[in-house]
């Protein structure tokens, strides 16, 4: 839908207080009596944006679970399994042939910087049962470790995948051309790799100390 296709390269470049729907209504070539009629408002526009390109990822996400689950017959999954679901599908859905989908990018990015309300409404309507469903996973992992560090190394880990696509197209200036900001495929599978051994270490750090 074009509205939902402005939505998206507004939001991305604007930020949902810099956007209006009389905005997107003019960039879709619609009217605004379009816009309130399918989505209410501007939060229900952007909402529905953001569901659009998020569904189909926590679904992936979901499923890839569900068929390690099935192949380990019973038994507790792989640490990187595990990380393996939660960031290659995020990582599909940021790369466009072979580089990055640069609007998507700015979308993840846009975590960061939106305020601190509509993220809240974000995560409740987009990711509310997503943590709990990796925890269920990660407790049977490590089922020596309590639940408030198992919590805050999930919690680094998911920032370090947000802060690590928000900000890729530094790399080539930060590493001086050694690293590659359009590999999206390598910088996913080394921040599995990443993901895993911080998170293990962290949980190994924490029963030790």
């Amino acid at each position: 839908m074009r509205l939902l296709e402005s939505a998206e390269s507004l939001f991305a470049s604007r930020g949902y207080l810099g956007v209006t729907i009389r905005d997107v209504a003019k960039a879709s070539r619609s009217n605004v009596a379009a816009a309130h009629y399918h989505f209410g408002s501007k939060e229900g526009l952007v909402m529905e944006m953001l569901r659009s390109r998020i569904a189909p990822v926590n679904e992936e996400r979901l499923q890839m679970l569900a068929d390690a689950r099935s192949k380990a017959e019973g038994k507790a999954l792989q640490p990187i399994e595990i990380f393996e679901a939660l960031l290659l599908p995020l990582g599909r859905a940021a790369t466009r042939g072979e580089g990055p989908d640069l609007r998507f990018m700015q979308l993840i990015g846009r975590s960061f910087t939106e305020p601190a309300l509509f993220m809240e409404k974000v995560h409740k309507k987009l990711f509310r049962e997503l943590p709990e469903i990796f925890m269920v996973e990660l407790r049977r992992a490590y089922p020596e470790s309590n639940e408030e560090d198992l919590y805050w190394n999930l919690h680094f880990v998911v920032a370090t995948m947000l802060g690590t696509l928000a900000q890729h197209r530094r790399l080539g200036l930060f590493t001086g051309g050694v690293c590659d900001e359009r590999d999206i495929k390598g910088m996913i599978r080394r921040l599995v790799a990443f993901a895993t051994g911080g998170f293990s270490a962290g949980m190994e750090g924490v029963m030790h100390k």
